[in-house]
């Protein structure tokens, strides 16, 4: 299962504004399961690499205080025609992408 991730981009002036909604429960692993009485397993995304061109503009590493189906924002030099792509990976290896071209 792969990590969904809905992006739109905007550029003005030399200056592309980049935002996801990102779907994951970005569990922390102490919200305990009323159910069993044992805690929800870890389940977090721990990195986050934005490139424009191939080129890598953005390498975060996110932690437990990201709240569960993240909303991303960020600004990146880029122009009209230029291919974004952000890539995800959380604690268990599971990943996402997603790949557009700005207009």
């Amino acid at each position: 299962m792969s990590i969904n991730i809905r992006t739109r981009g905007q550029v003005r002036g030399g200056v592309a504004e980049v935002k996801s909604l990102i779907r994951h429960p970005m569990e922390s692993g102490a919200r305990m399961d009323q159910s069993t009485g044992k805690p929800f397993p870890m389940k977090l995304i721990t990195n986050v690499d934005v490139s424009v061109n191939g080129n890598r503009v953005v390498d975060a590493q996110w932690s437990a205080n990201i709240s569960t189906n993240p909303y991303m924002h960020v600004n990146v030099a880029a122009n009209s025609g230029d291919e974004v792509t952000i890539n995800l990976v959380d604690n268990t290896g599971e990943t996402g992408s997603e790949t557009f071209t700005l207009r």
